[in-house]
């Protein structure tokens, strides 16, 4: 389905019962699949940023199947570390400010910090940002002047992630950051055709960074459509498709964050996550509830319910909900 601008409408059980995915190459696959792919013990890296666009569909398959001992670099999203720490799955974390829009710290990674269960390295979100792309130039570092004379920089360099450079040209002090290169980037986008070309409507972050800085790249996408509608939007296509090692189709894949023109977030939803993860008792009770009792992303969608979902549909022409009057 397709409205207005030319974007689709994701439909719930079209994945399974679309003739068509079986001409997909062997780049798509079913998420459980996508997520055997990730080894314990490996460096990954997220998009999302506030509330929209985490792959959250992915990250509670995750849960389900133990991935322990991560490593994850992050810029800025808090879902992603925050669920995975309340799971005891992330070893070590590079961050750069790391809380929930609205809401603020993330209690779930808070508690491990706090109780040495996982070692972090804070930086700046430009950084950060200057790290995944000198790792997406292949180049072992990017000079920065924003972290200089800050705890920031004192902290890093204890940990030989960043330097002090006087530079060649005009002498001035600069810091070097040393540059990142993921095992894995997840990132969940709008849609893909079907050789694997990937369009994120909206705001991207510092997706494109991430992507080219990692060894291997999944994408979860809201739908799968062909190359024809794919081109209407050419001018926002944001990742080519040999720079795409997986694709999975799993509709609502940000759910409860939002994706701009499919759906907004589900302020409901994340209030109710939010009062549990105060708690290490009770975000056991939200993992029970919606992540090892529910076999699936799909079952973990009617447990949402149809009309909870359908409620949450963008405004076609703005791309968002309108305010309730």
């Amino acid at each position: 389905m397709v409205n207005q601008v030319g974007v689709g409408v994701p439909v719930l059980d079209r994945y399974r019962k679309d003739e068509n995915m079986e001409r997909l190459s062997e780049k798509f696959i079913a998420l459980d699949q996508a997520v055997s792919v990730i080894k314990p013990n490996s460096t990954i890296t997220f998009s999302g940023f506030g509330h929209s666009m985490t792959p959250l569909a992915f990250i509670r398959e995750m849960i389900r199947q133990q991935i322990n001992n991560l490593h994850l670099i992050g810029i800025g999203e808090a879902w992603a570390v925050d669920m995975l720490a309340g799971a005891n799955m992330l070893s070590h974390v590079w961050l750069s400010n790391f809380m929930f829009e609205g809401y603020g710290r993330c209690k779930n990674f808070s508690r491990k910090v706090e109780d040495g269960s996982i070692k972090v390295e804070d930086f700046s979100h430009y950084g950060q940002i200057s790290r995944f792309a000198a790792g997406a130039a292949n180049v072992p570092f990017l000079p920065i002047r924003s972290m200089l004379g800050t705890d920031l920089e004192t902290e890093t360099q204890n940990s030989d992630r960043t330097h002090k450079l006087k530079c060649p040209f005009t002498e001035e002090i600069v810091l070097a950051v040393a540059a990142v290169k993921p095992d894995y980037a997840v990132i969940h986008a709008n849609r893909s055709d079907r050789n694997g070309n990937i369009q994120l409507l909206g705001n991207s972050t510092s997706v494109d960074e991430q992507v080219r800085a990692a060894k291997k790249v999944i994408v979860t996408v809201e739908e799968i459509v062909n190359e024809e509608e794919i081109s209407k939007l050419s001018e926002v296509n944001t990742l080519p498709a040999f720079l795409v090692d997986y694709v999975v189709e799993v509709p609502y894949g940000a759910h409860p964050t939002g994706m701009y023109k499919y759906y907004s977030e589900d302020y409901e939803h994340i209030d109710y996550f939010m009062e549990l993860s105060k708690t290490a008792e009770g975000f056991q009770q939200y993992l029970n509830e919606y992540v090892f009792n529910v076999k699936d992303h799909w079952e973990y969608l009617q447990k949402i319910g149809i009309e909870n979902i359908q409620r949450l549909k963008a405004d076609p022409y703005l791309g968002y909900q309108l305010p309730k009057k």
